[in-house]
């Protein structure tokens, strides 16, 4: 498992170019403000997570290593 603290900066999902695609499977917790999830079709495709806080969101992504 690959466990890490990150910052949401991102406030819309235009400000990505393509989708975020890996294998492995994820988990989230939101640390601090709010986040919305966005999935290409289901919950193996690309993704993104963007702030919905006045603030940028503070969150811990636990990503598992195949």
């Amino acid at each position: 498992m690959l466990p890490y603290r990150t910052t949401v900066r991102a406030c819309a999902i235009e400000e990505f170019d393509g989708w975020v695609c890996h294998d492995s499977e994820e988990f989230l917790y939101v640390l601090t403000g709010k986040v919305r999830l966005y999935s290409e079709f289901y919950a193996s495709m690309g993704h993104h997570v963007i702030s919905q806080s006045q603030e940028d969101a503070t969150i811990l992504w636990v990503t598992s290593l195949k």
